[in-house]
């Protein structure tokens, strides 16, 4: 389990010096116990990768050590998409349910036949990549059928945490064939209810996924 927090020092660029989010904050933003966040850093501190310092907080260990942590240049492209799995998880959660809704009264024939194609080349996908690959495909479909050009700029951001190192170590512990197959059910009861143009069961459906999704990949208690 140390891997995940592994993967989030090395997504967020932290260096020597660097002091990680306050305990609290980061069990939340990774969606985590705090029992089990505790036993990572005791893992990473046995293995001298991190300092604590009481009453200062969590250091990356390396030379010249201070507890000035060093930051990256505001308004970088890193800092603009600084987030965790649980930020994504709550704004996916508000914007893709009532996005499904939109595509149920907007969609086109042709958008429906691609959403189509994602869920059946997702279904025969052989690896992981090509399962995540059919995923995203899916999702962003939707969200251009709802033509709406904010909620399609907005949702970027989210693809481009999904598309990252530590969201896709997270969803590959996470992912098994039973569950890439519920996936694929959720994929295409939502795809249903768009061809029937049924907004209501569309939110629904999509809403019902990334709950489950959230479940897998963050916890039962997320």
């Amino acid at each position: 389990m140390s891997v995940v927090l592994k993967d989030f020092i090395e997504a967020e660029g932290l260096e020597p010096g660097d002091r990680l989010p306050p305990e609290r904050d980061l069990a939340l933003k990774l969606g985590l116990p705090r029992t089990a966040l505790r036993r990572m850093l005791a893992s990473l501190e046995k293995e001298g990768r991190l300092i604590r310092h009481v009453g200062r907080g969590t250091f990356i260990a390396g030379s010249g050590v201070t507890s000035t942590a060093l930051r990256r240049p505001p308004g970088s492209t890193g800092d603009a998409l600084r987030t965790y799995p649980a930020e994504v998880f709550e704004a996916r959660l508000i914007m893709e349910p009532k996005i499904a809704a939109l595509a149920a009264l907007r969609a086109t024939r042709q958008e429906i036949d691609e959403m189509q194609k994602s869920i059946d080349r997702g279904s025969a996908a052989e690896t992981l990549v090509e399962f995540e690959k059919w995923d995203a495909v899916f999702h962003r479909i939707i969200v251009g059928a709802a033509r709406n050009g904010l909620l399609a700029s907005l949702y970027e951001g989210i693809h481009t945490v999904r598309a990252g190192n530590l969201w896709g170590k997270m969803k590959e512990q996470s992912l098994t064939p039973e569950r890439m197959k519920a996936y694929i059910a959720k994929h295409q009861a939502t795809l249903d209810a768009i061809k029937d143009r049924d907004s209501r069961e569309a939110e629904r459906n999509m809403y019902d996924h990334i709950v489950e999704a959230r479940a897998n990949i963050l916890g039962p208690n997320a």
